[in-house]
C-alpha cells in the first residue's frame, strides 16, 4: 500500500517499507506529462455566448475535468520543496537542487486554478538561459523573458529572483 506520509521532509509518497522507487516516480511523471499534453487542446475558451443554454457540461468539459483532476492527484508526488538547504554558502549540490526547483516551478506545465486549465511554458530553460548563481551571500535565479521585445533594456527583459526561507524554513522565491 502506498500513502503520503505527513512530515516527510522529501515531500514524496512512501510505501510502508520505504520511498517509491525512482523508476516508478519517473513513470508517474511521464503519465502526468501526458495528461497535461492531452489537456492543451481542450483549454477553455472565453465564453462567446454560442453554447446552447441549459445543456450543462459537454463531453469535452467532462474530459477536461477528469484529465485535470488526475494530473492534480499526481502533483503532490513531485512537488518537492527543499527545506534543509543552507542558503548562506555556495555549494554545487545546493546549486543543482535550486536549478531543478526553478525548472519545476517556472518551466514545466502547471495546473491552473480553473479545473481543466493548464499553463504550458513558451520556452525551455535552455532557450532562455536559465541560470542559478550565488553572489553577495545569496542565491539568485535569472533568465531572459523571450516574450519581451529585445530592444528594451535588459532589466526589463530579464527575470531576476532571489531564494529565501520563510519563518518555518520553507523555500521562497521572490522578485529582486
Amino acid at each position: 500500500m502506498t500513502r503520503a506520509v505527513p512530515n516527510n521532509p522529501s515531500g514524496r509518497c512512501q510505501q510502508n517499507d520505504g520511498p517509491i522507487s525512482e523508476e516508478i516516480l519517473a513513470e508517474l511523471q511521464a503519465m502526468r506529462s501526458r495528461l497535461l499534453e492531452m489537456l492543451v487542446p481542450l483549454q477553455s475558451a472565453p465564453d462567446d455566448g454560442s453554447a446552447a443554454p441549459g445543456n450543462g457540461a459537454t463531453e469535452e468539459d467532462r474530459l477536461r475535468q477528469v484529465l485535470w483532476s488526475a494530473a492534480r492527484e499526481l502533483d503532490p508526488l513531485f512537488n518537492e520543496t527543499p527545506t534543509d538547504l543552507d542558503l548562506t554558502k555556495h555549494d554545487p549540490t545546493t546549486e543543482q537542487i535550486l536549478y531543478s526547483y526553478a525548472v519545476r516551478q517556472y518551466f514545466t506545465p502547471q495546473l491552473l486554478g480553473d479545473p481543466g486549465d493548464v499553463f504550458i511554458p513558451d520556452y525551455s530553460p535552455e532557450q532562455c538561459g536559465l541560470s542559478v548563481f550565488f553572489q553577495y551571500g545569496r542565491w539568485f535565479v535569472t533568465w531572459m523573458k523571450l516574450e519581451e521585445d529585445t530592444s528594451r533594456p535588459e532589466a526589463e527583459c530579464r527575470e531576476l529572483l532571489v531564494f529565501e526561507k520563510d519563518e518555518q524554513g520553507a523555500l521562497l522565491v521572490r522578485a529582486v
